[in-house]
């Protein structure tokens, strides 16, 4: 072979393996780029723009786990200005066609324990981006804000209305104990306004217009009266009740808002209890019984029964005396945490 021929293939030699090292090479940038997050990821802000949505993202090991974060994330742009007694209690609705994620809906609600109606929601979000890369799932959630915006305000001012109507309604009625439940109703309506006011300038990235929405303190203090204007008697069913439970009702009554006087006649409402103990499983080393309590509330104006609040447990003890204080501590806790629930949600229940 000629020198010439030589260096010739030798120039074909290396300019192939410089193309083959070019395409390793950019395998590697590829296979590189498809196991990155997506772009609208890594940049939320840069996809849908902050001045026209409030967003979140996540990501997870499965489609509905990253969905759920992002939820999560979103729900806690609002919690910053949520009281800590509340809780948050999230619902997803997944809708699938063919096992793939099409779309999905999520309802967060902030509960307290004074307000068993008061739910609240996270209006108009939806799942907006959802990606697999890998064994990765990424998810971006949010709210188009002015739509958003629009949605919230028409849900104020339908409070608004339902407000107006139980306050004059609550104003008409005669009986008083009708009077605090409608007083009481409106009192919901207006706590649920002020958060949804709240999360709706969030939303809009700064106050909203006012839509002239009932103070909260107005209300609380017509319930205050109108409580004041229905006297409790709490009576025992029998004599051999223990007193620690009757004073435990008393003064749950009363830390509800409620004035708890001696006297059946001079009461609007009564307050019923009932308590009665039977021996339940036994041990070789401890002693059990069941215990059931009942407290039922009456409307003495027109003799009739509301609702009757019941509960049942089992408490167990080494001896007959400390059983017999651990059921009756058993009690006392169920009247002072489930029993001032169940009067809100009765008040509440009332005409419905």
């Amino acid at each position: 072979m000629h020198r010439l021929d030589r260096v010739v293939l030798s120039v074909f030699v290396l300019s192939g393996l410089v193309f083959g090292l070019m395409g390793c090479s950019g395998g590697a940038t590829a296979q590189q780029t498809a196991s990155s997050p997506p772009n609208w990821f890594l940049s939320p802000e840069e996809a849908y723009s902050e001045s026209r949505y409030l967003t979140a993202v996540a990501s997870a090991s499965s489609a509905q786990a990253a969905q759920d974060k992002a939820f999560g994330n979103l729900a806690r742009i609002f919690e910053a200005d949520i009281q800590a007694s509340q809780a948050l209690r999230e619902e997803y609705e997944e809708v699938q066609r063919g096992g793939t994620v099409t779309q999905s809906q999520q309802d967060t609600r902030m509960i307290t324990r004074s307000d068993i109606r008061s739910n609240q929601k996270l209006l108009n979000s939806e799942v907006l981006e959802q990606q697999q890369v890998g064994d990765t799932y990424y998810a971006m959630v949010g709210m188009e804000r002015q739509e958003t915006v629009s949605i919230y305000t028409e849900e104020i001012e339908t409070n608004r209305s339902k407000i107006k109507d139980y306050r004059a309604t609550a104003q008409q009625t005669e009986n008083p104990i009708t009077r605090l439940a409608f007083l009481q109703k409106a009192l919901v309506f207006a706590k649920v306004n002020d958060r949804l006011v709240t999360q709706r300038n969030i939303v809009a990235g700064g106050a909203a217009p006012s839509t002239g929405t009932t103070p909260v303190t107005a209300l609380e203090k017509s319930v205050r009266e109108a409580q004041a204007a229905c006297p409790v008697v709490v009576q025992a069913a029998s004599d051999d009740i223990p007193s620690s439970i009757v004073d435990q009702v008393g003064a749950t009554l009363e830390t509800a808002g409620f004035r708890v006087v001696a006297s059946p006649e001079e009461s609007i409402l009564e307050a019923r209890v009932k308590y009665n103990e039977r021996p339940a499983l036994e041990s070789r080393d401890q002693e059990f019984l069941r215990w059931t309590l009942a407290i039922e509330l009456t409307d003495r104006t027109i003799q009739q029964t509301l609702e009757t609040f019941t509960t049942e447990q089992r408490a167990g003890a080494m001896s007959e005396a400390a059983l017999k204080r651990r059921a009756h501590n058993g009690a006392r806790r169920a009247v002072e945490n489930d029993f001032s629930t169940f009067l809100d949600q009765t008040l509440l229940n009332i005409n419905q």
